[in-house]
């Protein structure tokens, strides 16, 4: 049964972005401290501080935690600010913090990839098979990818007058070479597996009798020499109706016409 926790798991699994951890210590000299560390995962910070000893020479006091609630943590550029600032010597801070993707930021792109390969399956996210999610998995992988070439694009090199020279851009092309290795083998996965918006399905078409206006009736297939019965296969018929999840607003009603339309001055159609 698999689950987004299990297709993120994936994802990062191929993408080799793991958590690291990090320990750092402030001087208490305001409210908000640069942890030099992006993408800090909020639920593993930690921070504590020691109390002001007063210039005493008596052993150091242990750390009182500081709860979250007397803090504001900005995640994605790796800023803490304390909303109350302690009788302290110093602050201690521990946690773990991402290279390239934040947890939600990686079950964005699952929503996204799971969106693109089950809208036409009849299945749900906790039915799909091991290989399907694997699929999905890659697919997540390949559109936390595009996130990342966007960011990176913004990245210009420098060449200074004394010959220096700062590919910046170089980041930017690692990662499309990437993303153009997993897309191709997400592409030969999902082809192999007929899911995604590429997928492959068989449809029957119907047709209007021009004579009757109805339907035309649909039979089932049959092979030469068979002379069985004629079977009649009976689709559902659909009301043209549009059945909509969640209205914003209200639908108008005075569109409709009442009466027959008139007909047309250079055919006998209606319009």
């Amino acid at each position: 049964m698999a689950t987004v926790a299990d297709i993120t798991t994936i994802a990062r699994n191929y993408l080799r972005d793991f958590p690291k951890f990090f320990q750092l210590t402030y001087a208490v000299s305001g409210r908000t401290y640069d942890l030099s560390k992006p993408n800090v995962h909020a639920d593993s910070i930690w921070v504590a501080y020691t109390p002001s000893t007063g210039g005493a020479s008596a052993g150091a006091s242990p750390p009182v935690v500081i709860p979250s609630t007397d803090y504001d943590l900005d995640s994605r550029n790796g800023l803490l600010r304390l909303t109350t600032l302690p009788v302290a010597d110093s602050i201690l801070v521990e946690g773990y913090n991402y290279e390239w993707l934040l947890p939600a930021d990686l079950d964005f792109y699952a929503e996204m990839a799971i969106n693109l390969n089950t809208h036409n399956l009849d299945i749900s996210l906790a039915d799909m098979a091991p290989a399907v999610s694997d699929v999905v998995g890659i697919h997540t992988l390949v559109q936390a990818l595009w996130g990342l070439l966007s960011e990176y694009s913004r990245d210009i090199d420098v060449i200074t007058s004394e010959s220096v020279h700062i590919l910046a851009s170089q980041r930017y092309r690692t990662v499309s070479d990437l993303l153009d290795y997993w897309m191709a083998e997400y592409n030969r996965r999902a082809t192999a597996l007929n899911i995604g918006l590429e997928r492959i399905e068989v449809l029957t078409l119907r047709r209007i009798s021009y004579s009757t206006g109805r339907y035309v009736p649909v039979y089932k297939g049959r092979e030469v020499g068979d002379y069985s019965p004629i079977e009649r296969i009976w689709p559902e018929i659909e009301d043209g109706i549009i059945d909509l999840e969640e209205e914003d607003d209200e639908l108008r009603q005075d569109v409709l016409v009442e009466g027959e339309p008139p007909p047309g001055y250079l055919s006998h159609g209606y319009y």
